[in-house]
């Protein structure tokens, strides 16, 4: 039989599968150790032509549920089946496996972690992945050989093919499990961090190939990657775990929001589309635990001009990332004076209610200009503050932040103007300068300008 007798026949079964069923569903999968519940309740369904990646801080249960969707632990309670048929008994359930383990073996391949190091050649490494389709006696064929030859080259090792892997290095390795993985055209792909030891260029190569396996022989995969960027680019689908339990599951920019990676991750991070391939680029920012020099805002200054909540936020996020963060005049009982105060923010002090004295203005035209960059945030304008609107003009470097779900002006009901026009008018004014910018890309547009 040629190679391509083999593909295509090992190709028909998936073809012939019904369209609508998953080719992995897992049930309410529940896996503990010694007591401890390490995954609790996930419900997954992977369909074929389908890369899900599963992203998660470590310790959230990702390899404890791929390795016990590939048979290699028992869960407590819960189901796993491959097109249809129960692949895995948990301990709660009475029901039958319908599939045998050489079955498994031709339905599933499975990438571990950690590279396995052994003395068998890179030849004879990447031949067994055509064990489960040999019979219990029978040795490779001309075919089998041509097959793995081919992966080989896929995967860029053809060099180290009498090379035993034992003499290969980290990523070498795992470029030599990685044609293993092809060779055996399983109908399901589970890989544990595929890129994790390999270089920039075959990071790519290796998700191109994934990418390819499902394309073009319809199968589905999962993949579980610590490259947020590099999961968005590849993944159709992303599943986000966090202790054990499953809190985003659906595409990269559903998944991959600031809140889920502050949640999930505990880091600040921003999501911008890729320029390039225009999927989810994911922009860290840091974590208040961080080292402040290494950080994209160290230097740096960004001025707020804010009131009523309208800083809060982004108060907390410019300090995560880095920068030195002043406010404008805040009078008592101001949130984002409570919240400047909570961070340690220098700002001008006012009582409540109060119209922006001489003194204040000025005290706040000195923060504006020692700034490196100074942000009008939209709100509430009455006479009182109109003041802080009017220091922003003296900026050589502003940016002016539209009001949520609108490009309107200070007059618009979402922000208020109180100042019959005179805030609107300033405001526009400067918008006629510099234009406005969401405030979901402000911190891009603040590290661009670091560039």
């Amino acid at each position: 039989m040629s190679v391509s007798d083999l593909v295509n026949s090992e190709m028909s079964a998936a073809e012939g599968m019904p369209v609508d069923r998953p080719v992995l569903r897992v049930e309410d999968l529940s896996i503990g150790f010694d007591g401890v519940t390490v995954v609790n309740s996930v419900s997954l369904d992977v369909r074929r032509g389908e890369v899900v990646g599963m992203v998660g801080a470590n310790g959230s249960g990702k390899t404890t549920l791929l390795r016990t969707v590939a048979g290699l632990l028992t869960a407590e309670s819960g189901e796993v089946r491959i097109d249809g048929l129960l692949a895995a008994q948990s301990r709660s359930s009475s029901a039958k496996v319908e599939i045998s383990n050489s079955e498994r073996a031709r339905k599933m391949a499975y990438m571990p972690q950690l590279a396995e190091s052994h003395p068998f050649t890179t030849l004879e490494t990447v031949l067994m992945g055509r064990y489960p389709h040999l019979g219990r006696f029978e040795l490779e064929g001309s075919a089998d050989r041509e097959m793995a030859w081919r992966a080989m080259e896929r995967t860029s090792v053809v060099e180290f093919a009498d090379r035993k892997l034992d003499t290969l290095s980290g990523g070498e390795r795992q470029r030599v499990v990685m044609a293993r993985v092809l060779v055996q055209a399983a109908e399901l792909l589970l890989m544990d961090e595929p890129t994790a030891s390999l270089d920039l260029r075959h990071q790519i190569l290796t998700m191109d190939l994934v990418r390819e396996e499902a394309s073009e022989r319809n199968v589905g995969a999962v993949v579980i990657l610590h490259d947020l960027s590099l999961a968005a680019r590849f993944c159709d689908r992303l599943v986000l775990l966090l202790e054990g339990r499953k809190i985003a599951d659906g595409t990269p920019w559903k998944v991959l929001t600031p809140e889920n990676l502050r949640v999930a991750f505990g880091v600040e991070g921003l999501v911008e589309p890729d320029p390039v391939t225009g999927k989810p680029h994911v922009l860290l920012l840091g974590t208040e635990n961080s080292g402040r020099e290494d950080l994209v805002g160290a230097g740096r200054t960004v001025h707020l001009i804010c009131g009523a909540g309208s800083g809060r936020a982004l108060m907390h996020q410019l300090r995560v990332a880095g920068y030195t963060v002043t406010a404008g005049v805040l009078g008592i009982g101001d949130s984002d004076r409570e919240a400047a105060e909570r961070l340690g923010i220098e700002y001008v002090g006012a009582p409540p209610f109060s119209s922006v004295t001489d003194d204040q203005h000025e005290s706040h035209l000195k923060l504006v200009e020692a700034a490196d960059h100074v942000v009008l945030l939209p709100m509430a304008v009455g006479m009182n503050n109109v003041r802080n609107v009017e220091a922003a003009l003296v900026s050589s470097n502003l940016l002016v932040i539209e009001p949520p779900g609108a490009g309107g002006g200070i007059g618009d009901d979402v922000v208020g103007d109180y100042t019959d026009g005179m805030a609107s008018r300033l405001r526009r004014q400067m918008i006629e300068r510099v234009g406005e910018i969401p405030e979901s890309t402000l911190l891009f547009e603040l590290a661009r300008g670091a560039l």
